[in-house]
């Protein structure tokens, strides 16, 4: 049943606004309490671009399982009211840690959990489910492992032609432990498209979301194997893969292809645009052009907290109409979180990078946030979401907050 909506009390919540560069101002739309609210957002949110209404997911919390709990599926509307739409239960019937969702015309959610269903022991292997507008969930796909794929680590995208859906496992497979590509239709009927790992190959570990072109090619992230350091892949119909780039890690080049969703991202032209969570001069992570033919281009790569930027951006990018890409990095930036040991210090950063404006020119970083750790949240594992009507942003931050539980956040032009 879905619960009734939490009002949110001025007294109970802080709701923190404040300019951030170029004059945009940034806004904590919702602190979790980490209890049956959720906790630890590690996912994209989704817009209603209708009502303005955001749905996203949380890793943690909920009230369907024992602390920390399993996590949930909420709604939060513009005005910052909090609905848990849905609570997971755990093994051995229902998930555990969902991915992002993504909403049909009808209101139905779908998306799937790293962990949770019947098989592969007390853990499970993941499922792919379904959320109806009533807060009913149905249980699409539970993974058994082994050639089925184990760990769907990213969430779907969605195939408006054939009305499929795509997605990876991290592990499984025909050839050991190495990734799927599946589809999957709306009622449940799962496809395996690709098995990873086959003799001759390149590269295992798909992770973060696909995306799609016009004939219907697949292309995502391989985070290990290749020359060392990942691959981008493509995937054609037929089911024939083939690697597009493989990461070397060496100068300045990036290592471990974003394994966060969005995953890439495709430009008109057909470029491909993503990132890596480390390599680069620092190993803080870099920012990759690709294009049609399979060249790459380093376009940022980030220097860290020592120089006030970023560090390790795990998740991938949004682009807007001026060409100007939007993204998150996990450390770094001008906060005072301390890491610990050699890892790097900083809460995080939303991050602008605008094209150049000659041929030979360089792309521009301008940091639209540092996050501080405290009530404006911290250490954003995922990517953005744009809205295409005001041009604001909106995104989910793991920890922070009021209740040092994580954040949905805004920024406006």
């Amino acid at each position: 049943m879905r619960s009734s909506p939490r009002k949110i009390l001025s007294a109970l919540i802080l709701t923190l606004s404040a300019a951030v560069a170029g004059g945009q101002t940034y806004t904590v739309l919702y602190s979790f309490a980490g209890g049956a609210d959720g906790a630890g957002p590690a996912a994209p949110v989704t817009l209603d671009l209708t009502t303005g209404n955001l749905y996203g997911t949380t890793s943690s919390g909920g009230s369907g399982c024992q602390y920390p709990g399993c996590g949930t599926v909420f709604e939060l509307t513009s005005a910052g009211v909090e609905s848990v739409l849905y609570s997971f239960a755990g093994p051995p019937n229902d998930g555990v840690e969902p991915s992002d969702v993504f909403r049909d015309a009808g209101g139905n959610l779908f998306g799937t959990t790293l962990l949770g269903g019947p098989y592969e022991g007390e853990g499970g292997s993941g499922i792919v489910f379904r959320i109806d507008p009533d807060g009913a969930e149905t249980v699409l796909h539970s993974f058994k492992g082994g050639a089925d794929g184990t760990e769907p680590a990213s969430g779907l995208i969605w195939d408006p032609n054939s009305g499929d859906f795509y997605g990876v496992t991290a592990g499984g497979g025909e050839y050991g432990d190495y990734g799927t590509v599946y589809a999957t239709t709306a009622t449940g009927s799962k496809t395996a498209l690709y098995s990873f790992g086959a003799s001759g190959t390149s590269g295992n570990t798909p992770e973060g979301k696909l995306v799609q072109d016009g004939a219907g090619n697949l292309y995502g992230m391989l985070s290990l194997g290749g020359l060392g350091c990942g691959v981008v892949f493509e995937l054609t119909p037929p089911g024939v893969e083939s690697p597009l780039y493989e990461f070397t890690g060496v100068r300045g080049d990036g290592c471990e292809p974003g394994p966060y969703d969005p995953g890439l991202l495709m430009d008109a032209q057909g470029n491909l645009f993503g990132t890596t969570w480390f390599g680069g001069t620092a190993n803080n992570g870099v920012v990759f052009e690709l294009n049609a033919g399979g060249v790459e281009r380093v376009i940022y790569r980030f220097k860290g907290p020592k120089k006030g930027d970023g560090a390790w951006p795990l998740a991938g990018l949004v682009i807007d109409g001026a060409g100007n890409l939007y993204g998150t990095t996990e450390i770094g930036g001008t906060g005072q979180c301390n890491n610990g040991g050699h890892i790097p210090k900083g809460c995080g950063t939303v991050f602008e990078l605008s094209p150049p404006a000659t041929k030979h020119g360089r792309w521009r970083e301008t940091i639209v946030r540092s996050f501080s750790g405290g009530a404006d949240g911290s250490y954003p594992l995922a990517g953005l979401v744009l809205d295409s009507q005001t041009g604001g942003m909106y995104g989910t931050a793991s920890a922070g907050g009021a209740y040092d539980k994580g954040v949905v956040f805004e920024i406006l032009p």
